[in-house]
């Protein structure tokens, strides 16, 4: 498989354009909070990271068990880990607290990816130390769930809801995205039969296809073929599917 690099997928198209309109708000006016989400599979993460490492941005993954401290000294670490990598957090959590917000409050175009955030749904404490640190800087911060993050965000806290200036939801792959992951990721070169029958059995999602990426060159290395047809390889691919 080649590099991984971000295909312009609609997804991705979507998820730059929500992003940059959400950078480009006015800051003093709007707090810089958006939620992007979708069902898994859809390649939400690989966006989040990819975007953030690409551009310099701060990315965390919530963990189930994080406590609101362990959140803030991941998320503290993470801000002054690049300059500093032999960095320890110390200090109670109020004091971890007040070093993330003089790092966010001294730096308004900082950007903080926080992935998994439906774990905080768990620990509103966590929440609302996102909240704050929103309410009291110019940093943006992009929260990254699953398809029902929305749901349960309004559900929960319409007024953390309400804080939210930018949405955007990953939905399932079309015929034309697979076909271009295929076409630009895989090192086999297919025939249409063969991309129909992939977008087919992959329910939209990115992580399927990768998987149909990987089996179609292992095919490819073990037949010593650069291009496969459907025809050619449909007992195998098909087996593979049962």
């Amino acid at each position: 498989m080649k590099i991984k690099q971000l295909i312009e997928i609609e997804n991705v198209k979507g998820a730059n354009r929500v992003l940059k309109n959400l950078l480009e708000r006015t800051r003093t006016e709007n707090i810089g909070l958006g939620l992007f989400y979708g069902r898994p599979g859809l390649g939400k993460t690989r966006w989040a990271t990819r975007t953030a490492h690409d551009n310099g941005y701060v990315y965390l993954r919530l963990e189930n068990n994080f406590t609101p401290k362990d959140f803030l000294r991941e998320l503290l670490y993470q801000l002054v880990c690049k300059d500093m990598p032999y960095y320890t957090v110390k200090g109670t959590q109020n004091e971890i607290y007040n070093q993330i917000l003089d790092i966010v409050q001294r730096n308004q175009d900082l950007v903080i990816m926080i992935d998994e955030i439906d774990y905080g749904f768990n620990n509103e404490r966590i929440l609302a130390s996102i909240r704050d640190l929103a309410d009291q800087s110019l940093a943006t911060f992009l929260l990254v769930g699953m398809e029902k993050a929305k749901e349960k965000l309004m559900r929960m806290n319409p007024l953390y809801f309400d804080r939210c200036n930018a949405w955007f939801e990953f939905k399932a792959l079309s015929l034309a995205d697979s076909e271009l992951i295929l076409k630009e990721l895989c090192e086999v070169k297919i025939d249409a039969p063969l991309i129909q029958f992939i977008h087919s059995k992959c329910s939209g999602t990115m992580r399927k296809v990768n998987k149909f990426i990987d089996a179609i060159e292992r095919i490819g290395k073990r037949l010593k073929k650069t291009e496969l047809g459907f025809e050619e390889i449909k007992d195998l691919i098909v087996k593979m599917e049962s």
